[in-house]
């Protein structure tokens, strides 16, 4: 009997080692009360390898499709690099050629600002010269405004003359009247004295004395025509005399006339010119304020120029450093695709790998075997950063692998909620609780670890994530994958 009982075991064994061998891994391996321990340990071992078998299949698979998506995301990302690198090659090419012409302008500039600072200079002069001059013309607007009042007196005065020389020709010809009427009686009177001595010729010696009287009295009337002739003469030479002042009086009436009325347009002409060059003088006063704002401006805008020449070369040579990196970062990248592609084709050679593995199919599987697998990947995601926190030595590493750590626990703990809400079977209640004791044993040397590398305790953490911690992990991955056998 008992030689039976081994040969069945021994049946049982070499059956489920010969599907081992063919990759077939679709057996049941729930444990059985009472089983051999060969058998057992079988079944145990082959969980586990199943349990292992389903985590790579899943991971190659999605490690797989994520490779085929990050190589055509890599290859995309080569040709935008090269893009780049061509682009920033000529952006550095172009802010070369932008640093020369504006090295260019700024020599332009300057003697721009030269030409019109002696710009300024000319027109300070010419503002100056203008104001000499405005000034100069004001003066003859007044002397010009004088000379032609005097020239209005002038005009007046000759008028005032004309009248009196009027009056001197009506006073001439009372005169010459006068002188007539004196000559008529100096004729009479004559006469008188002729008759006077024809009466004392006759009156003889009685006579004699009248006689002399008359002839006398005829002296005075013969001197007096005389000198009447010559009031005559006079009269007429300052007629004539007046008659030609009268005419030289009106001559220079009309000189002055015509003197008053162009001194009057020559003032005008004075006041227009005034106000022109006041408006003139106003503008180019104006001119040499902006000229003063453009000099400045024009020095600023060279000193701009310059500056802005020496930020580009600063920026060309800046941009060369980048190109030369980005060259480097496009040789790295293209290395870096290499990878990516030869990675890729590995991950393709494990899933071919992976999938001469015969696993039970979803419909013979547990009904929490996709939860229990979401745990699984997170469990060993968490064993994953534990071996790569002990396995560091910077302490920035070390901190940044505890805070994944940190995180991982936070989605672990959301996994157990998730799966201890679909737990309907007291066995299934029963495997949970186990799960969480495995775990929570785990999750005392883990957290111990963790901190021990925290202080720097590196070997204590790493002995024992490679003792207790490993122990403490495949308890509770055995729970596991022994409660993913239990099929109903």
């Amino acid at each position: 009997m008992f030689k039976l009982f081994q040969s069945a075991s021994y049946e049982k064994v070499h059956g489920d080692l010969l599907k081992m061998a063919s990759g077939d891994f679709s057996m049941s391996c729930a444990p059985v009360v009472g089983e051999k321990s060969l058998i057992s340990t079988l079944k145990k071992t082959i969980r586990s390898l199943k349990s292992l078998i389903r985590i790579v299949d899943k991971s190659s698979s999605e490690l797989f499709h994520k490779m085929e998506d990050t190589s055509a995301r890599s290859t995309l990302i080569t040709v935008q690099v090269e893009e780049i690198t061509a682009t920033m090659r000529e952006m550095a090419e172009g802010m070369q050629d932008a640093s020369e012409h504006a090295q260019y302008i700024s020599d332009q500039i300057h003697p721009i600002h030269t030409f019109l600072e002696g710009v300024k200079e000319s027109n300070s002069v010419i503002v100056q010269s203008s104001t000499q001059f405005l000034g100069e013309v004001s003066s003859g607007r007044v002397e010009m405004s004088v000379a032609m009042e005097q020239m209005q007196l002038i005009s007046k005065d000759s008028k005032q003359i004309n009248v009196k020389m009027d009056e001197l020709n009506k006073a001439l010809e009372k005169i010459a009247d006068m002188t007539t009427l004196i000559e008529q009686i100096s004729q009479q009177t004559q006469l008188l004295a002729l008759n006077a001595n024809i009466e004392a010729a006759r009156a003889g010696e009685q006579g004699k004395g009248f006689a002399v009287v008359a002839q006398e009295i005829s002296k005075m009337a013969i001197q007096t025509k005389q000198e009447t002739v010559n009031i005559q003469e006079l009269i007429q030479t300052v007629t004539t005399s007046a008659d030609g002042l009268r005419g030289s009086i009106h001559q220079m009436k009309d000189t002055v006339g015509t003197g008053a009325y162009t001194l009057q347009g020559a003032v005008s002409k004075y006041e227009r010119m005034e106000t022109f060059l006041s408006q003139l003088l106003g503008d180019m006063q104006g001119v040499d304020g902006r000229l003063e704002g453009v000099t400045s401006n024009t020095l600023s805008i060279a000193n701009s120029i310059h500056q802005t020449s020496e930020m580009i070369q600063q920026v060309a040579a800046g941009s060369e450093e980048v190109l030369a990196a980005a060259d480097v970062q496009l040789h790295n990248i293209f290395g870096m695709n290499e990878s990516i592609q030869e990675a890729t084709r590995s991950s393709l050679s494990l899933r071919s790998v992976v999938s001469q593995f015969k696993l039970p199919s979803l419909q013979h599987s547990h009904a929490l075997q996709k939860d229990l697998d979401v745990w699984m990947e997170c469990a060993t995601g968490m064993r994953a950063i534990m071996v790569s926190l002990i396995e560091a030595r910077n302490p920035e590493k070390i901190n940044d692998w505890y805070q994944k750590k940190v995180a991982q626990e936070l989605l672990l703990q959301t996994c157990m909620k998730e799966l201890e809400s679909k737990l309907k079977e007291a066995s299934d209640r029963k495997y949970f609780s186990s799960l969480r004791s495995a775990w929570d044993a785990f999750g005392v040397i883990k957290d111990q670890n963790a901190a021990w590398m925290l202080e720097g305790e590196y070997e204590k953490a790493k002995q024992a994530l490679i003792s207790r911690g490993r122990e403490s992990f495949k308890q509770a991955v055995d729970v596991a994958t022994e409660w993913m056998e239990q099929v109903r």
